[in-house]
């Protein structure tokens, strides 16, 4: 009898035993399943996030292009806007460079780039 009951009382150990351990390790691969779902889906933003970041800085240098190529008429506009009212124009040269309109709007344009 008491070889039964020391039996019985040493597999309900085992069992209780067992028991724990598979809880255990329920809990830890949950855990692990739970930290590859969060590890994914920050990857999955990051990289969103990434994209984002790329579209913007090329919507930014496509928007800023743009702005300049619709602004710089009107600044070559106004910067010569006072030639249209000359009625002549003189120019002296020593010969080196440009002469004539060339220097003209050569010079429109050095104005344009300060």
């Amino acid at each position: 009898e008491k070889y039964k009951l020391e039996k019985l009382a040493e597999a309900n150990r085992n069992r209780v035993i067992l028991e724990a351990e598979a809880s255990a390790e329920s809990v830890r691969v949950k855990g692990e399943a739970e930290a590859y779902a969060i590890e994914a889906k920050a990857k999955a933003e990051a990289e969103q996030m990434a994209k984002k970041a790329d579209a913007w800085k090329d919507y930014q240098d496509a928007a800023m292009i743009d702005m300049i190529l619709e602004t710089l008429p009107k600044v070559a506009a106004e910067i010569s806007a006072p030639l249209c009212n000359t009625k002549k124009v003189t120019m002296v040269s020593s010969g080196k460079g440009d002469v004539g309109v060339s220097k003209l709007t050569g010079e429109v344009i050095d104005i344009m780039e300060k």
